[in-house]
């Protein structure tokens, strides 16, 4: 019945248990460690991602803050431009129409900086201005450093307009122009510390003498009190608009140089509001008469052209065609209205009679001349011989005592191969013989219509197929190179003479085109006709 127990382990092998327990034990820690590590480098990784991330968020917000001011300041800048300088803008009517705009962009600062130079300034006077937002605009930069010294709020004070400020020795004196929308002010350094002094001076004394001058501080006391709250009132009435306000000068000391002051700066104040007043006055002048010009010059732009449309509708609309002539005319004109005029009347026998003439002048009054030939040559024109018609032509025209108005004419009637020509003050008719290829005058005398009676001629030849005749004003003859020097009548001739034989389309294109060069591109100062028959 005895108990057996259990043999104890050798220390070697407790022992190396023991060594393998600490050996695991060590291992784990090195393992907590080495994931200790990784999570904390990862989380140094996201802290340092979390990092960049802010400051590239702080980045674009800077960005969009920047933007943001400078978008702000452009819009600002822009404001202030408006409210300084503005863009006058009017509508030109014309029979209640809109027919344009008349715009004048003024550049508000230098009519500003031009105004406030214009303020007297002997007595040490600062005048400025303020636009809507507070900027202020000074006539140079010594002046703006006195008004920023001050301790002003400047955009409080543009809001306001009206104001009146004592700052040290300093009198801020403010009025808002209700058209413009500037208030404009003069700061004026003015002895308000020396009377400040004086007046405690004076009191000092007048404490230690009161035993003695009472009854004669207590006066002068009143008097300086009273003249003070008249200038406080004077001051409070021109802050409200009343620039007519002065003060009463009693005495020469302090308070007497202060009112002289007070009274200058109003007096300066009320000029600088009438100059600007009158400068607002002459700006609206200006526009409005440059309104009126622009009205009247498109008024007689229009009546210029409706002229000129009616005169060239009283030119004949086609050529006559003729199976025994070729025809071809030109005519420029030197102004809207011109005085030149040319016409056909083709009978049923084949009879044409063509006109060519030249008004006096240019304009509507030679478009009057133009349209009463006109009708003389459409009613009687076929009725009878040319040099008849002549006659009668120009009595009627003196009785219609159009004054001094004249009317060249040259009549042709081509009957057959019989050429008649009678002429009131024109240029020769040309004719040229192909036959000898040469050119020939057929020049008669006569007044033109509408200035002294004359008995007019006719006289008759006879042309051969291939012969041509022109037919022209004195424009083409009185054309001026650049020297001066006139084309001539027989360079004219000559010309024609070597374009003869050319078709009429031809011969005056060779004649303008010689008028061209010769004129060296200027304007012509006549109007320029020509008419081409060419017998076939």
């Amino acid at each position: 019945g005895s108990e057996v127990l259990p043999s104890p382990e050798p220390n070697a092998e407790i022992e190396t248990r023991s060594a393998q327990r600490l050996a695991a034990r060590v291992l784990e820690r090195e393992r907590l460690q080495a994931r200790l590590q990784e999570l904390r480098e990862k989380a140094e990784t996201e802290r340092e991602e979390r990092r960049r991330e802010a400051e590239r968020r702080n980045a674009e917000a800077e960005k969009e803050r920047e933007a943001w001011r400078k978008d702000l300041e452009e819009k600002k800048r822009r404001e202030i431009e408006l409210s300084i300088g503005r863009a006058l803008e009017a509508p030109v009517r014309e029979g209640g129409r809109v027919v344009g705009t008349v715009k004048v962009r003024v550049r508000g600062e230098e009519v500003l900086r031009r105004i406030l130079a214009r303020t007297r300034r002997s007595e040490g006077e600062v005048p400025f201005a303020l636009d809507a937002t507070g900027k202020l605009f000074t006539i140079d930069q010594e002046d703006r450093t006195k008004i920023e010294a001050l301790p002003l709020d400047l955009p409080a004070l543009a809001k306001q307009g009206a104001a009146r400020q004592v700052l040290d020795d300093w009198v801020v004196v403010t009025s808002k122009d209700a058209e413009s929308g500037l208030t404009f002010g003069i700061a004026r350094s003015v002895p308000l510390e020396e009377v400040r002094r004086a007046a405690a001076r004076n009191f000092g004394w007048g404490l230690g003498l009161i035993g003695l001058a009472l009854l004669g501080i207590l006066p002068l006391s009143t008097r300086m009190s009273r003249d003070v709250n008249v200038l406080t009132e004077a001051a409070e009435r021109i802050s409200h608009g009343e620039l007519e306000t002065r003060v009463p000068v009693r005495s020469k000391g302090e308070l007497g140089k202060l009112a002289l002051a007070f009274n200058r700066m109003a007096h300066d104040l009320r000029e600088h509001q009438e100059r600007l007043l009158d400068e607002e006055r002459l700006g609206r002048e200006r526009e409005l008469e440059q309104r009126l010009l622009k009205t009247e010059y498109e008024r007689k732009s229009k009546d210029l052209e409706e002229a000129r449309r009616f005169q060239l509708s009283l030119l004949p609309k086609t050529l006559p065609v003729h199976p025994g002539f070729e025809i071809a005319v030109l005519m420029r004109t030197a102004t809207e209205v011109g005085g030149d005029y040319y016409d056909f009347h083709l009978a049923e026998d084949g009879t044409l009679t063509a006109a060519i003439g030249d008004a006096t002048g240019h304009g509507a009054r030679a478009g009057t001349m133009v349209t009463a030939v006109k009708s003389l040559f459409t009613a009687r024109s076929a009725e009878e011989g040319l040099s008849r018609f002549l006659g009668e032509a120009a009595g009627v025209i003196k009785r219609m005592d159009l004054g001094r108005m004249a009317m060249a004419l040259s009549l042709v009637r081509l009957e057959g191969r019989t050429l008649t020509v009678s002429a009131a003050g024109m240029p020769p008719v040309l004719v040229y013989r192909k036959a000898r290829r040469r050119v020939e005058e057929i020049a008669l005398p006569g007044m033109p219509l509408g200035g002294l009676a004359f008995d007019y001629q006719e006289t008759g030849t006879r042309v051969e197929p291939g012969d041509a005749i022109l037919l022209l004003t004195d424009g083409l003859p009185e054309l001026q190179n650049l020297e001066g020097e006139p084309l001539g009548y027989p360079r004219v001739r000559s010309l024609f003479e070597g374009l003869g034989d050319r078709g009429p389309e031809e011969i005056i294109a060779g004649l303008t085109g010689a008028a061209e060069s010769w004129a060296g591109g200027q304007a012509a100062g006549d109007d320029v006709t020509l008419v081409v028959f060419k017998v076939r």
